[in-house]
């Protein structure tokens, strides 16, 4: 019996701050491998927009819950990179 190929999942990604910025947009949907972390959409975000921020240093949020960068990202998911913001 032939495996069903994978389908790849749909995710909402949000920006904000210097992130939001350098993408030109405060959010996008993107299809993304099964399998996929949150760390690993980070990783390849950052190479296609040059982000200057190392994944240790930002926030990230799936489905309005802070979690790692090794969470596991399912279809329809709602993933958030949040900067550190400075203020004064």
């Amino acid at each position: 019996m032939n495996e069903m190929p994978k389908v790849p999942y749909r995710i909402q990604i949000r920006y904000f701050a210097l992130l939001k910025d350098l993408v030109g947009q405060g959010e996008e949907v993107l299809g993304i491998p099964a399998g996929s972390t949150a760390g690993d959409i980070y990783l390849l975000l950052a190479e296609k927009y040059a982000f200057p921020l190392a994944l240790t240093d930002i926030r990230i949020a799936v489905n309005d819950e802070f979690t790692s960068t090794s969470h596991p990202l399912q279809d329809g998911d709602s993933l958030v990179f949040i900067p550190p913001v400075a203020g004064g």
